[in-house]
């Protein structure tokens, strides 16, 4: 790096470019259909970035359901509902249901509240909580519908 240069300073997590590329994928009927990149992206990279617009914060100052609500909604995704813990996940107080996409049967991740409410954490489903991905599916089926 060059003497007189100095990097600047970030304001805030970055944000990725507009995708403009695409891939093909194909259904059943082998017919050809585009799909964004954002539509193929892995579930940990959509959870990173619903991780990213979560802000500590905002829990504290607006709730929980609040805050996760609108970090799905600046990612492009849906808060769905949140409940209880209740022993699914160790050391979790909250958990909340967001679909990051519709597509394909729909993607969902899940949002952790520690059990002391000083830590955030998204997460994927497991054996404990799959039962809340399938509730979250119906649950979209069932909006869809209305």
């Amino acid at each position: 790096m060059a003497e007189n240069t100095h990097p600047m300073p970030m304001q805030g997590p970055p944000k990725p470019a507009p995708a403009r590329t695409t891939t093909q994928t194909y259904s059943s009927s082998h017919h050809p259909q585009e799909r964004t990149p954002e539509q193929t992206a892995p579930l940990a990279l959509d959870l990173v970035e619903l991780e990213l617009a979560l802000d500590l914060s905002d829990i504290t100052t607006r709730g929980f359901s609040d805050a996760v609500r609108e970090a799905a909604r600046e990612i492009g995704g849906e808060y769905l509902f949140d409940l209880p813990a209740s022993g699914l996940i160790e050391d979790a107080q909250r958990i909340a249901v967001v679909c990051l996409s519709r597509d394909n049967g729909g993607r969902f991740g899940l949002v952790l509240l520690s059990a002391n409410g000083d830590r955030v954490e998204t997460s994927e489903a497991d054996d404990a909580t799959k039962g809340l991905v399938r509730f979250a599916k119906a649950f979209v089926s069932v909006l869809e519908k209305l």
